[in-house]
């Protein structure tokens, strides 16, 4: 099954000297892969990025151009090995709270 998620990361642009950043919120989906067993080696979970948007939106006559700038910018960042990190993360975090929540509910049942 396949589940959709947002992240919230703060993003480096730019010379690393200026430390310019941009906060975003990135969505994306997140397909659980197959555990491996004596047949056969599994598959690992697959990630796809949708799209990302500013923390603060952009106005002005340049919003699309920033737009789309930042989209492309965050794309990178997601398929990097940190946005990658980040991304799991939320995963298995969003996935322990459901687990939590479930087990609650057949507690009280």
């Amino acid at each position: 099954m396949t589940t959709k998620h947002k992240l919230r990361a703060t993003i480096p642009h730019g010379p690393k000297e200026m430390g310019a950043e941009i906060d975003v919120e990135l969505a994306f989906t997140f397909l659980a892969g197959s555990p491996a067993s004596q047949e056969d080696s599994g598959w690992p979970g697959e990630l796809e990025f949708i799209d990302a948007a500013p923390l603060r939106p952009f106005d002005g006559a340049f919003a699309d151009l920033e737009r789309k700038w930042l989209t492309e910018l965050a794309e990178e960042w997601f398929w990097s090995d940190e946005g990658q990190a980040a991304a799991m993360e939320e995963v298995f975090a969003e996935l322990q709270e459901a687990r939590v929540f479930i087990a609650a509910l057949r507690r009280d049942a």
